[in-house]
Parts: structure tokens; C-alpha cells; sequence
């Protein structure tokens, strides 16, 4: 087996690393191995079996560290997004009591008694995704997120006159961590094929 063979073999087994990690050594590594190749047989069982098992020495923990890195950030970004959304919900039906105090000095009317109960069903719904984010609840808080948005958007239909804020919340945070929560799954399943 020629050198230039050896080294073909080589970077394939290098695939076994996480990809940033190849990045930062692998043309390091691949140097190393041309040094090896120099100094010693690579036709002989020996030298591919120490190789061999450098990398499934080496390149398992590696891949695993890389792996517990990503999952770490993502659940500490989804652990801020559920204190988040539970302060929100707290906060939007805060909201939605005061609209309903400034609307009882006025004539209330059934459509706008209904958007603040949907507003503070909606808020409701937030606070519960958050909690159910932070209990590792997926399937309860996407169910929650879901009926938050269909609740604030017959709110809005029914009180066209919700402010940008509450909109931006009511539509924008459940649709934004819906994304978050499936998002990974697909992440995950692309990663291990």
C-alpha cells in the first residue's frame, strides 16, 4: 500500500471526530500520520491496528463531549426561554386586568369582555408552557403554546386594537418556541445519520 493510500484511509477514519475539532487538528493530525508513514510499515497489520485503535480510543469521548456541549447550550437557552415566558405570562395578565379595569369606566360590551378573557386565557397558556419547559413537559408546552396563539389571535380578531407589545408577545414568543422545540428533534436525527 502506497503512502498516499495510507493517507486516504487516514482522513476517512478521521471523520470518527467531531467536525470542530478536525478543523482545529486534523492537518495537524494528517502530518503526524505522514510522519508515521515515513518511520514505519504501512503494509503491516501492526501499524493499522495501533491506528485503528487510537481513534476508537481518541475519537468516542470527543464526540460525546461535543454532543453534551450542544445539548448543554440549547437547554440552558430553552431554561432562559421559560423563565421568560413565564414572566411574560405573569405580565400579560397583569395586562390583561388592567384592560379590563380601564374598560369597565366605559361601556363594555360582549366582544371586548371576551378578548380580555381571551387575553388572559392566552397569558394563562404562557405561563403554563413556561413552567412546562422548565419540568422537561415538551408535549404540554407545545400543546399550551399552540392554544396561547389560536387564543390570542381570536382576541385580536375580536379587540383589533391590542398593542404592538401584546401582539408581539402574544404572537411572536409562542411561535418562536414552538420552533425551539421541534426544532432540535430534526437537529438530532439529520446529526445521527
Amino acid at each position: 500500500m502506497s503512502p498516499a493510500a495510507a493517507e486516504r484511509i487516514y482522513r476517512l477514519l478521521l471523520r470518527a471526530y467531531p467536525p470542530d475539532f478536525r478543523a482545529e487538528y486534523g492537518r495537524e493530525m494528517v502530518l503526524l500520520f505522514r510522519d508515521q508513514c515515513r518511520e514505519s510499515d504501512v503494509r503491516s497489520l501492526g501499524f493499522w491496528a495501533e491506528v485503528f485503535c487510537d481513534v476508537a480510543r481518541s475519537a468516542p469521548p470527543l464526540r460525546m463531549e461535543s454532543w453534551r456541549q450542544s445539548t448543554q447550550t440549547m437547554e440552558v437557552i430553552m431554561k432562559l426561554a421559560a423563565m421568560l415566558t413565564v414572566l411574560l405570562g405573569v405580565l400579560g395578565i397583569a395586562n390583561a386586568v388592567v384592560e379590563w379595569v380601564a374598560g369597565s369606566k366605559g361601556a363594555i360590551d360582549g366582544a371586548y369582555v371576551l378578548a380580555v378573557v381571551l387575553g388572559v386565557l392566552a397569558s394563562a397558556l404562557l405561563l403554563g408552557a413556561g413552567v412546562a419547559i422548565l419540568l422537561r413537559r415538551q408535549q404540554a408546552a407545545r400543546l399550551a403554546l399552540f392554544a396561547s396563539l389560536v387564543s390570542v389571535v381570536a382576541a385580536r380578531l375580536l379587540f383589533p386594537w391590542m398593542s404592538i407589545f401584546s401582539q408581539l408577545v402574544g404572537f411572536g414568543l409562542p411561535v418562536a418556541l414552538l420552533i425551539a422545540l421541534y426544532w432540535p428533534r430534526r437537529v438530532f436525527r439529520a446529526g445521527a445519520a
